[in-house]
């Protein structure tokens, strides 16, 4: 063939040589020509990355009204928001790790999943280059967050947008078509209404820009006083007469047990996200455990970053330290607190702080467990703060890479946090929470324990105030999809994930107060499920290794104890608790439901278990 084709063509040119030769010059110019072109588009396309999460479904408040452009001599402090390099190779690793047998559980380590995963400083510095070449003042990296002050008019010309007042004349803030918050109306903020873009060599790696927009200040103080830890010391009807110790929870549920197989955290480390510019009494947190005789051999560790310590003593995290403390008694417990570390004014309220929090535990504390107990809306993140969700959501999947098990508290507002307590107004609606909704994060709903008059436990129900929902962001996930739990929703992503102690007492209303705390050297009483997830976060932890995301192990150990892994079939214990009382007012059953999801647990036949699933016994 090749010879055919040969003397074909050596034909064909001698006969017509000057016109093939036309022919071809003609073509090579077009050619020429089309390249020069598709390079001009190219170059017109990559001279700008657009930051969309900066402009999101509601860079302006619906309804607003314009005022006038930001004065541009007016300063302000701006956060630039760093990604991750190469997200679909991360995807596809944590795909690896958790779902097949070759790679399960291979963990990285924290300066490998950095090598692999964050962008380079040469990039890094180009982009602090460019935008001081914009007279913008650079103050610090703080974990992928990189912190600028600049005038307005700076600012504008750097991202390319323009900055203006407006007036919201509304008394209730929406998003996807619902009440959101009510009674924060109206009031004037200022916003872009041009999505912020850069060059793209020094943009391409930026996943958003706070601090351009003034609504966060409007509403974090609403959500500041939804997640406030509710004690109390007074005598009322809303206090129980019969006070529910952890060594009656402890024996209950079987953590006792897990003690005498030699399950008592040994090895592992509880990282607890602080309460940012708060503070905690650790006299309080072993006061607690000597007053129940918890036989502690595990180290209390507590990390301040900054010294702004405004939102006083954190009973919540005192609250976290001796839950979790109680229940995985060899286990270190390390408390990290944020307390004006990341430069400049609050912006997104103190959500950057929390980010640096979740970062310094992922990249130098690498603990087995990190417990949550502050969170916010999920929906207004997404409709409002897009950056920040998937900044978070960043940090989670390295978590997940790392073999760290994240839990959080599902809130304490049924469902889709609708339905507070009648003695509490929250203000906030039509949301699930976040981190909780994320796929790398296990939720933690609330069980109520009904206690006889000398504090034992008599039965055991779904806390009517567990919240649960369905998330804006995420669809339903692999392993919801392949859940061995009757009734789990395959729609979208849902939660919660598990369900632990939130609140308990004797002749009391579920959203009474039975359970101790000690706080400035008193015992208080609580309720919530902000003690659920440390407790569960115990619980894990008594393993004394790295599970990873807990999710993937949880929908794929059934009622009957039968185990679907990777690594193969198993059978195990039965760990799961079905809750089938009580309601947030979706009512708890057999299966999956939204006030316990899957419902509370075994200690000892869940660690057992999760120990089978990742083929460690």
């Amino acid at each position: 063939m090749n010879k055919v084709y040969i003397k074909w063509y050596r034909k064909h040119i001698m006969e017509s040589g000057n016109v093939i030769l036309k022919r071809l010059m003609l073509l090579l110019i077009l050619v020429l020509s089309t390249m020069t072109f598709l390079a001009t588009i190219a170059q017109s396309q990559e001279q700008y990355y657009y930051i969309q999460t900066s402009s999101p479904q509601y860079s302006i408040v619906p309804g607003s009204v314009f005022v006038e452009p930001l004065n541009s001599s007016q300063t302000l402090y701006i956060a630039v928001l760093l990604n991750f390099t190469n997200l679909p190779s991360l995807q596809s690793y944590l795909n690896e790790i958790y779902l097949s047998a070759s790679q399960f559980h291979h963990w990285l380590t924290p300066s490998q999943f950095r090598e692999y995963y964050y962008p380079s400083e040469s990039y890094v510095n180009s982009l602090i280059k460019y935008l001081k070449s914009h007279n913008l003042q650079f103050l610090g990296n703080y974990g992928l967050i990189l912190v600028f002050n600049g005038t307005v008019g700076n600012i504008e010309r750097a991202f390319n947008t323009y900055i203006n007042v407006y007036y919201y004349p509304f008394k209730n803030l929406y998003w996807f078509g619902l009440l959101g918050i009510e009674d924060i109306g109206p009031f004037y903020y200022y916003s872009n209404n041009v999505t912020p873009s850069l060059p793209y060599n020094v943009g391409k790696y930026v996943i958003g820009v706070v601090g351009i927009d003034s609504v966060d200040p409007k509403v974090i103080s609403v959500v500041t006083q939804a997640w406030h830890l509710d004690m109390v010391k007074a005598q009322s009807g809303l206090v129980s007469k019969a006070i529910i110790s952890p060594i009656t929870i402890g024996q209950y549920f079987n953590f006792t047990l897990a003690y005498a197989h030699g399950y008592n955290g040994n090895g592992s480390n509880i990282a607890i996200e602080g309460v940012p510019e708060s503070f905690i009494n650790v006299s309080d947190i072993y006061l607690f455990w000597q007053f129940y005789g918890i036989p502690r051999t595990g180290h209390l560790n507590v990390i301040y970053f900054g010294n702004v310590t405004t939102g006083g003593q954190s009973g919540e995290n005192e609250l976290d330290a001796e839950w979790s403390g109680a229940f995985a008694p060899a286990a270190d417990v390390t408390i990290v607190f944020s307390n004006g570390y990341v430069g400049g004014p609050q912006l997104v309220g103190n959500l950057l702080n929390y980010y640096y929090e979740y970062y310094y535990m992922v990249n130098y504390i690498n603990p087995n467990v990190i417990s949550i107990s502050v969170t916010v809306p999920e929906s207004f993140l997404a409709a409002y703060y897009p950056a920040m969700l998937y900044m978070i959501h960043n940090i989670m999947m390295q978590a997940a890479a790392e073999g760290i098990s994240v839990l959080a508290a599902s809130g304490d507002w049924g469902f889709e946090s609708d339905h507070p307590p009648p003695n509490f107004h929250i203000g906030t609606y039509n949301t699930i929470w976040y981190p909780e909704s994320d796929p790398y994060v296990t939720s933690v709903g609330g069980i109520f324990l009904n206690a006889s008059s000398n504090g034992s436990i008599v039965e055991i129900s779904g806390w009517d105030y567990s919240t649960g929902g369905n998330s804006v962001v995420y669809p339903a996930q692999s392993y919801e999809i392949t859940s061995l739990i009757p009734f789990t929703p395959t729609v979208v992503r849902t939660y919660p994930d598990i369900a632990f102690v939130s609140a308990g007492g004797y002749n009391i209303p579920e959203f009474g107060f039975g359970l101790p705390l000690v706080f400035n050297g008193q015992l208080f009483v609580w309720y919530g499920t902000s003690g659920a997830a440390p407790m569960t976060a115990a619980m894990v932890a008594l393993a004394g290794t790295r599970l990873g995301a807990l999710n993937f192990a949880f929908y794929h150990i059934s009622y009957q104890g039968i185990i679907e892994s990777p690594l193969g079939n198993f059978v195990g214990k039965v760990a799961w608790i079905p809750i089938t009382s009580g309601n947030n007012p979706f009512p708890a059953h057999y299966g999956w439901n939204y006030v316990t999801g899957p419902g509370t647990y075994n200690a000892y036949a869940m660690v057992y278990d999760l120990l089978l699933y990742s083929g460690l016994i």
